[in-house]
């Protein structure tokens, strides 16, 4: 009789054991598969970034979104005719010596036609910084994990295109 429960408490436990890595290992795939299946958000950047300095760290910015999984660059507001809603990042620069003043602002666009394109800018996202020769490439990055954290934190008044 013992034998008899000492077997069916084995069965069992191996059972639930089976059951358990069983559901551990679809929670995983799903989660990777889900996480996988996340499309990039575009980014289209708009810069007035002509010094060298400037032009140097607007490289370095766009190479960080090319070479994020999360981000895509585009060419254009409509994404190439996609018409989906995007963000917008509005670069200005002034250089002066060895120095780039760089001023970035986030926001989103949307286009209805090909010429009938809608953009809200995030004022309070405005952000400003000083970038010297020897770290022009860093400043870029610098911008880059800016953006990335403002893009990725919760927004209290979400922005609207209308």
């Amino acid at each position: 009789m013992n034998n008899d429960l000492d077997a069916f408490v084995r069965a069992h436990v191996s059972n639930y054991s089976r059951r358990f890595s069983l559901l551990a290992i679809l929670l995983v795939l799903s989660s990777l598969l889900a996480h996988a299946a996340e499309v990039p958000k575009s980014v289209f950047v708009r810069a007035t970034c002509s010094g060298v300095l400037s032009s140097a760290t607007l490289n370095a910015f766009k190479e960080a979104l090319r070479t994020s999984q999360k981000y895509q660059t585009i060419l254009t507001v409509d994404d190439g005719g996609r018409m989906d809603v995007i963000i917008q990042v509005d670069m200005s620069c002034a250089e002066h010596d060895n120095v780039a003043a760089i001023a970035i602002v986030y926001g989103l666009a949307k286009c209805f036609g090909p010429k009938n394109c809608h953009v809200t800018i995030d004022g309070g996202s405005l952000t400003a910084t000083l970038c010297d020769s020897n770290g022009v490439g860093e400043c870029g990055r610098l911008l880059f994990r800016s953006f990335d954290s403002y893009v990725s934190r919760p927004h209290s008044t979400p922005l609207k295109l209308e």
